[in-house]
């Protein structure tokens, strides 16, 4: 029986719950061996803190085998302050023990010492059973979670010989209280710590890989969420989108058998039911210009690698914004794109000039300058690469921001609201944007325009038919 377990071997060997103070108490009080004869006990075999309460001398084989429980070649052996039990003896069929002269113990003859080879024999199997099932145990356990415990032990490794490279430089040269400096290390030596300091920095930043990409894994799923949400949804939204386009005018025709539209003129429209119909017809058509740009995004056909004309694709996009742009003042100009094309996926585009353009409407939103306001994407070919420059005329990238490459960062935002200062924005477009970029071996690159914000996407002639 334990007497205590850790939470290593609790989790590893499926220890059953106990409380410890408890199990102490009840070993200290009846643990051992205790001999009974016709039902009297016969003392001091298994009396605690007696000489003779490790009768069996457990303790003995104990330490000259001290191996774990879960030894692969086995031999664990039980400790005396772990066992309980009881031996019961009759005066009438055990007749060859013999008393000692004071009445307490038998005597040591061998009848004596066969009965306790035959009972360390007894707790040996007890021990071989235990050991057993705790080594099928042990291994399933390094199956499931020796790679996870390997792992730490190496990044506590890491950091411990980080740690020794850095306290050797601050030694190095400077001399011990006796005046004396300590001698110079060996070439071989020092070849030993650089090699150790190598392997140790090369662990520290693929725990610091690992972490970055749990957390974009994170974001992924989420993402992935929501796009399998609309998906599962894109056949009653279609259904909607097809009605958005008529209702309004159908309700209108209905009007007109009853009344005409003139018996309405001169009066305010908000009592005005032909003049509310035009501001619904406007709303669906908002509405209608959303539902096409969502189903668009999930569309199968964008999900595949594909030839993408950019003058066709940027005309498509532009329309698919138009609704949004022309309510909020904004000029979308793709005069200057080429006509060049790209084997890429589709939905990545999307991603990337989706998240731009939201950007700048956020930046529009905020801007306190006094010009209109224009989106410009241009298209640059050289013999190495295909170019794409996106601007905006907006206020540009935060003052507050001292590294503007920090805006690539998954979660960082400066979208704050208003009245608490509270961060609002996600912090995943332009994470997004750079990460697809570099998914397909392209190049992104902060441009600063005098006015606004400015970005060069750049990809391989590669990617070009």
């Amino acid at each position: 029986m334990k007497r205590a377990t850790s939470t290593p071997d609790t989790k590893r060997f499926f220890y059953r719950g106990f409380q410890s103070n408890l199990r102490r108490e009840w070993l200290d009080k009846f643990g051992g061996v205790k001999l009974f004869r016709d039902n009297f006990r016969v003392r001091p075999y298994g009396e605690t803190k007696d000489v003779a309460f490790d009768w069996l001398s457990l303790g003995n084989r104990k330490a000259t085998n001290p191996a774990g429980i879960a030894k692969e070649d086995g031999g664990w052996r039980v400790e005396p302050e772990n066992v309980a039990g009881a031996v019961k003896i009759s005066r009438l069929t055990n007749v060859n023990f013999e008393d000692k002269s004071s009445r307490e113990g038998l005597q040591e003859n061998k009848t004596f010492q066969i009965l306790k080879r035959v009972l360390t024999a007894i707790i040996n199997l007890f021990e071989n059973d235990r050991a057993t099932i705790a080594r099928e145990m042990a291994a399933y356990d390094d199956v499931k979670f020796g790679p996870e415990r390997d792992k730490k032990t190496a990044e506590k490794l890491a950091k411990k010989i980080l740690a020794n490279s850095r306290d050797k430089k601050i030694r190095a040269g400077k001399k011990d209280a006796n005046g004396d400096q300590s001698p110079p290390p060996t070439e071989e030596e020092t070849q030993l710590d650089q090699e150790k300091e190598i392997l140790a920095g090369e662990i520290e930043r693929q725990e610091e890989e690992i972490e970055k990409l749990k957390e974009e894994q994170k974001i992924l799923r989420g993402l992935a969420s929501s796009g399998i949400v609309l998906a599962s949804f894109s056949h009653d939204l279609s259904k909607l989108n097809d009605v958005l386009s008529s209702r309004v005018d159908k309700l209108k025709k209905l009007l007109l058998e009853r009344i005409a539209e003139d018996e309405y003129a001169g009066i305010e429209d908000r009592r005005n039911p032909f003049a509310q119909l035009e501001k619904f017809k406007k709303q669906d058509a908002k509405m209608q210009n959303w539902l096409n740009f969502s189903l668009g995004a999930a569309r199968k056909d964008k999900r595949k690698r594909k030839r993408l004309f950019l003058k066709t694709y940027f005309s498509d996009i532009k329309n698919d914004w138009s609704t949004v742009f022309e309510y909020r003042g904004i000029n979308l100009d793709i005069s200057d794109i080429q006509e060049i094309d790209l084997r890429v996926f589709e939905i990545d585009f999307d991603s990337i000039f989706n998240n731009l353009f939201i950007n700048s409407i956020d930046a529009f939103n905020i801007s306190t300058f006094d010009r209109g306001r224009l989106i410009t994407v241009k298209t640059i070919t050289t013999p190495k690469e295909i170019v794409i420059d996106y601007y905006d005329n907006g206020p540009g990238l935060s003052a507050d921001i001292e590294k503007p490459e920090i805006i690539f960062e998954a979660m960082f935002t400066t979208k704050r609201n208003e009245h608490t200062g509270e961060e609002i924005g996600t912090g995943l477009g332009m994470w997004l944007v750079k990460s697809i970029v570099d998914e397909n071996d392209g190049t992104t690159k902060l441009l600063f325009p005098e006015n606004g914000f400015g970005l060069r996407i750049s990809f391989p002639i590669k990617y070009k038919r």
